[in-house]
């Protein structure tokens, strides 16, 4: 099910990219920053292809449009420059599929009931961590984050070590934080 979502979530994207490198847009009526010191501002923009083609006046971009073209009319607004990035993780985001998914968990006591459900559903080797994660304790009624204390009871025998949904947080239970040689006075 997995492979069958990944395929499809590929086959998807890359036919987005192949429109989107075909598409021609022209914003027009807008006041446009153009960080050129010899014309500051235009009227208009057109790109086609992901590649800006015309910078100036609207009715020089007339020769640049088409049928097909989006017309994007700025109503007098300002139009900045700029690149966007999107700030993907793509291993962590292939490895989350691979662990525990606590993305659904809107409180302290269904954050715990999804990894007691983990691990009653699988035989763990000895050996074996829980990882992955994705809860966001932002969307719980009390914001304060999950702790050790927390999971201990139902994950004693295994160690874990899951992430917040930004991968900026992490939280280790007691056996996993034993495993790592953590003690309160690690510095």
């Amino acid at each position: 099910m997995k492979q069958s979502f990944i395929f499809l979530l590929a086959l998807f994207l890359s036919n987005q990219l192949i429109f989107a490198q075909t598409m021609k847009k022209a914003f027009i009526n807008g006041k446009i920053y153009t960080v050129n010191d010899k014309q500051p501002y235009a009227e208009a923009v057109v790109i086609e292809k992901n590649k800006i083609k015309y910078v100036g006046s609207e009715s020089g971009a007339q020769k640049f449009l088409s049928p097909e073209t989006e017309l994007i009319d700025l109503e007098g607004k300002l139009m900045l420059p700029g690149f966007n990035d999107s700030h993907l993780h793509f291993l962590s985001g292939g490895h989350y599929l691979l662990g525990i998914n606590l993305r659904p968990a809107l409180s302290k006591e269904e954050f715990v009931n999804i990894i007691k459900k983990y691990i009653g559903e699988r035989n763990f080797p000895e050996s074996a961590w829980i990882t992955g994660g994705r809860w966001d304790h932002e969307l719980w009624m009390d914001k304060t984050l999950p702790t050790k204390e927390l999971i201990d009871s139902v994950t004693e025998n295994i160690p874990v070590f899951v992430k917040r949904i930004d991968g900026h947080v992490g939280l280790a239970n007691s056996l996993a934080l034993k495993l790592a040689g953590i003690t309160k006075d690690t510095p």
